[in-house]
């Protein structure tokens, strides 16, 4: 079998035509990640990436949101974040040797990448190694403010942006009545109604096997659930 330094072997899957080698990226230790009730999170970057795993490309984050009736953030907060919750979970877990397709885990259930204002997500959440990055993702308790990220201890607001084609009322998180129930919103699970919204936040890292032509995935990492206050 042959070796490529940095990157592991996750998963041999036997066809008729051969033996093809699956690899998967390192997964986002969960303790770079620390929350402050529902309304922050702060996410340690990884240093080492570009350096040990040949494959990798960039991190990215994936949201997706919910409407319900209760003021408050948890995977309880309506039935279909807690089935997500709990199909994604699995994968999450370090102790599981396999990791699946994760890019189709995600994009199933409608989950989709987390986008910054003016900004790439290599700026955001740099690949490079060197001195150490954090990542602040805020939601405000005021609902008349959107969320936004801040890196390491710079003070410049830089707002969070949704990534679907279609989106109603604007591109930002702020809730409105608009976003909790028009039907252009595929990135808003509005079932069971309410007048708030909880956002839920995934990390992974994504690199690109040149010998598959395909994407490849690190499991990815629960940063948490956040709550957009009503408007």
């Amino acid at each position: 079998m042959k070796k490529i330094p940095g990157v592991l072997i996750i998963s041999v899957l036997f066809l008729s035509c051969g033996i093809d080698e699956y690899y998967y990226l390192p997964q986002i230790p969960q303790n770079n990640i620390t929350t402050s009730a529902d309304t922050e999170a702060n996410i340690i970057i990884p240093r080492d990436y570009d350096v040990n795993y040949l494959f990798f490309t960039n991190f990215a984050i994936y949201y997706k949101m919910y409407v319900g009736t209760e003021p408050y953030a948890d995977i309880n907060f309506n039935s279909d974040l807690r089935n997500d919750y709990n199909a994604i979970s699995p994968y999450t877990n370090p102790a599981n040797t396999s990791g699946g397709a994760i890019d189709n885990l995600f994009r199933t259930r409608n989950y989709n990448e987390l986008y910054f204002e003016n900004e790439t997500n290599d700026s955001m959440m740099p690949k490079a190694g060197g001195t150490q990055q954090t990542l602040r993702i805020i939601f405000p308790t005021d609902p008349s403010e959107q969320a936004y990220a801040r890196r390491n201890t710079n003070n410049e607001k830089i707002s969070l942006c949704r990534s679907i084609i279609d989106f109603q009322p604007d591109r930002f998180f702020l809730n409105s009545p608009i976003l909790r129930t028009h039907s252009l919103n595929t990135d808003v699970s509005k079932r069971e109604g309410g007048e708030y919204v909880c956002v839920s936040l995934y990390i992974v890292a994504i690199g690109y096997d040149s010998n598959l032509f395909k994407p490849i995935f690190s499991k990815p990492t629960f940063i948490g659930n956040f709550k957009l206050n009503a408007s």
